[in-house]
């Protein structure tokens, strides 16, 4: 096959699940003029709330979660997944189908990723016929790898509120907070923005220190989540969208079941991992 079409069908996964995924921040409003940039922001501070719910999830090390978006031109995502939480990183894996049409079937979409390293199992991107899954590796110089990897950290954000805030707790603020409910369970619901400039100034982390100044240079100022709180101060659900460019409006809602219940997080057999190479001589076609 052509390396133009193996390209396609490693961006078509990617753009499924990882891009899409990874799309959970939320344009903010219009930028203000220097004169409502210089008055002190009325909103209250989401700091002390965040250092807390961070430590919860620390605390208690693992969750199940339901995810489901819609990934705009791409279709719709439905998984089932785990997450593992060890120190600062988490561990997480999740098996979904994506259906980009009504009228087409769906296609499954596995995933592991495990100390920062991802494995990816769909169709649309086989490495070699024996081996259905794909390594994406943060220092990987195969294809896959430098298409797909920048976008695994965004990938936490996606499910895990403690990599969407921690480092920038200051620079985040309550735009509204309110009673509801999440599967019949009593729960706060806070509207929270990211003020970007703010955030780019505090972060520590380089990659997340990139990606609020580029976007504060975008002409966004702010970017924001959903976040719903049980009575316990754990998060119940976690919700955000975006305008992701080519893929048009991308949503994405995490719903969090069981806090502190086992989990597994299984690598794949080494056997069954593969890589793209520029020069692969074959990319599978999804199944009709």
């Amino acid at each position: 096959m052509p390396r133009a079409h193996i390209r396609t069908a490693v961006l078509s996964a990617g753009l499924a699940l990882l891009t899409a995924l990874g799309a959970c921040s939320a344009e903010g409003p219009p930028r203000p003029s220097a004169l409502m940039a210089a008055r002190p922001d009325p909103r209250p501070a989401a700091d002390d709330m965040l250092s807390q719910v961070i430590d919860k999830i620390s605390e208690r090390g693992s969750v199940r979660t339901s995810v489901r978006g819609s990934l705009g031109l791409v279709g719709e995502l439905t998984a089932e997944g785990v997450v593992r939480y060890q120190g600062p990183q988490a561990d997480l894996a999740f098996d979904g189908r994506t259906r980009a049409t009504r009228n087409q079937p769906p296609q499954r979409l596995e995933l592991s990723i495990v100390d920062r390293i991802g494995y990816l199992k769909t169709p649309l991107a086989r490495p070699e016929p024996d081996k259905p899954w794909l390594r994406i590796a943060p220092d990987g110089t195969d294809f896959g790898s430098r298409f797909l990897s920048p976008t695994l950290d965004q990938l936490y954000e996606a499910i895990d509120p403690r990599a969407a805030f921690t480092g920038i707790e200051p620079a985040t603020r309550i735009q509204v907070s309110a009673p509801d409910t999440v599967d019949g369970r009593p729960t706060t619901r806070y509207e929270l923005r990211i003020i970007t400039a703010q955030a780019a100034a505090m972060a520590t982390d380089p990659q997340q220190r990139t990606r609020f100044r580029q976007v504060a240079n975008s002409g966004a100022p702010e970017i924001g989540y959903q976040l719903w709180l049980d009575e316990s101060g754990l998060p119940a659900r976690f919700a955000a969208s975006q305008e992701i460019g080519q893929a048009g409006h991308v949503s994405l809602t995490s719903t969090y079941r069981d806090w502190g219940a086992p989990v597994e997080i299984r690598v794949p057999p080494i056997g069954q991992i593969g890589v793209f190479h520029d020069a692969a001589p074959k990319a599978q076609q999804p199944p009709p």
